[in-house]
């Protein structure tokens, strides 16, 4: 397994060894202090424990034992298994503050210490500045300095497999550089190697060595995915929610995931896990949850599911007034059979061989349980909704549904092309299944078969579950003792 660390260096990851003891450059004048150390003898020893306060402003005579407490302790971490390769992201400014000495005292202890495949980039030379206040884009990294990172992040992890291992360690340098190679960090390895960030805490004492640990999770960037996760939500892209935020499934904490994680296996239609107790995800009622799944993408701006979803909402509410008065084969769902009570088709609703076949519904069938069963045809759903179960909603639906069904069809095998997606809107919103601002659960032919089927308030299904979805995300993390 090939391991590759990635680091970044500062003022304080070189410092001068003086009486046992280590001192940390001033900063004012780390620049200059590092020119002058490049042109003295000098060595590179273990950290002492020993830490003085005083900072050295000026060198002193003889050679110069310099130490790196924070490489030292990534070192550390490492034990016998050190990392194959090492990546040094640095600056090399003509400024009286800059460390850019730094890197050649990295690579001369990573060296000793047996490492040879060192790396040294410098995203910052001369005179540059990390940001450009005049221009918003480059206000807080400049896009040359961005494109510096990546590059060299890039290929330092191209040749790197899934089963290799990347650690990141921005122990020193620009706070919003080292943001920054964070995440280019991950970037890069996304369905490569396994990323681990490590950091180097300052000590709390005095006399103790330093450790590295691997960084542990800030609640911001939970937070963080919270509210990227409820915006995309909010906009109806329940798949995109949960590909922001799974891979925070597991972390301690992060619990919250589990909501965005069920929207999105109700979005792909697939079966709920049974923890999932957002009630309308698991509504009784199939039309009720079609009902919610063509708003949301019409939300997302998803035409063609929206088209898809438009018409089975259709199905499934002819699919909940047909079981109303029969109930499926387990093991075949196209047997049918009445309930207790229900009252058996006869007459034009069921098929005898004639020229009228195809408009009526029920067809008897004969099984070995002796028992009455029947198919049904959905070519035979407009007599269904007028003579069965006389549903004037339901009949309207299908009327509606009946002049824009081929659109199903044409987005599900044609290049979805804005002519082809605005056509599909405009004859959706000429039959007012859909409204001029592309809502579905507002239209009344919609409300009007939810209503029959019981859904007191249609059109407060999604409004509803989006502030439940928000209610559970907004909620701070519970503690280990159940206290806010």
């Amino acid at each position: 397994m090939t391991k590759l660390l990635v680091m970044t260096v500062g003022q304080t990851d070189v410092q001068l060894v003086v009486n046992e003891q280590r001192h940390k450059l001033d900063g004012n004048t780390c620049g200059t202090l590092h020119d002058a150390i490049k042109e003295r003898s000098w060595s590179v020893v273990d950290a002492p424990k020993g830490r003085s306060r005083d900072l050295i402003k000026v060198l002193p005579e003889g050679d110069l034992p310099l130490c790196t407490p924070k490489l030292d302790a990534l070192l550390a971490h490492f034990a016998l298994s050190l990392p194959t390769s090492v990546l040094i992201l640095e600056t090399r400014r003509q400024d009286a503050r800059d460390p850019r000495f730094a890197g050649e005292v990295m690579v001369c202890r990573l060296r000793d210490r047996g490492v040879e495949n060192v790396t040294r980039v410098a995203f910052l030379t001369g005179d540059e500045q990390l940001e450009d206040p005049s221009n918003e884009v480059d206000a807080v990294v400049r896009r040359s300095v961005v494109a510096r990172l990546s590059n060299a992040i890039g290929l330092a992890v191209a040749s790197l497999k899934p089963d290799d291992r990347v650690f990141v360690a921005t122990t020193g340098g620009l706070a919003a550089a080292n943001e920054l190679i964070n995440e280019l960090v991950r970037l890069h390895c996304v369905g490569g190697p396994g990323v681990t960030a490590l950091e180097v805490p300052d000590g709390g004492r005095a006399e103790q060595h330093d450790r590295a640990v691997e960084e542990k999770f800030h609640p911001a960037a939970g937070y963080s995915a919270r509210w990227h996760a409820l915006s995309l939500v909010e906009k109806g892209n329940l798949l995109g929610a949960w590909g922001a935020v799974s891979h925070l499934e597991g972390v301690p904490g992060q619990e919250w995931t589990q909501v965005i994680e069920w929207l999105a296996y109700f979005a792909s239609s697939l079966p709920l896990p049974t923890t999932c107790d957002l009630a309308v995800l698991n509504h009784r009622r199939m039309a009720v949850r079609a009902g919610l799944r063509v708003e949301l993408a019409l939300r997302a701006g998803d035409i063609p599911r929206a088209v898809h979803g438009t018409v089975a909402f259709f199905e499934a509410a002819l699919w909940d007034k047909l079981l109303e008065h029969f109930e499926r084969d387990p093991q075949d769902a196209r047997w049918l059979k009445l309930k207790a009570g229900a009252v058996a088709p006869t007459g034009k609703l069921l098929r005898e061989g004639v020229d009228d076949d195809k408009n009526r519904p029920f067809e008897t069938k004969s099984r070995p349980d002796g028992q009455g069963w029947f198919w049904f045809h959905e070519s035979g759903a407009g007599r269904f909704a007028r003579d069965y179960v006389k549903s004037d909603p339901l009949k309207k639906l299908l009327e509606a549904v009946d002049k824009v069904k081929a659109l199903r069809n044409d987005v599900a095998h044609n290049e979805p092309t804005p002519e082809l997606m605005n056509d599909a809107r405009d004859r959706m919103q000429s039959v007012v299944l859909w409204s001029n601002t592309d809502t579905f659960l507002s239209q009344s032919l919609a409300q009007a078969v939810l209503k029959e089927l019981g859904e007191a308030e249609p059109e407060k299904l999604l409004v509803n579950l989006l502030a439940e979805v928000r209610r559970r995300l907004v909620a701070p993390a519970r503690s280990a003792g159940g206290t806010a």
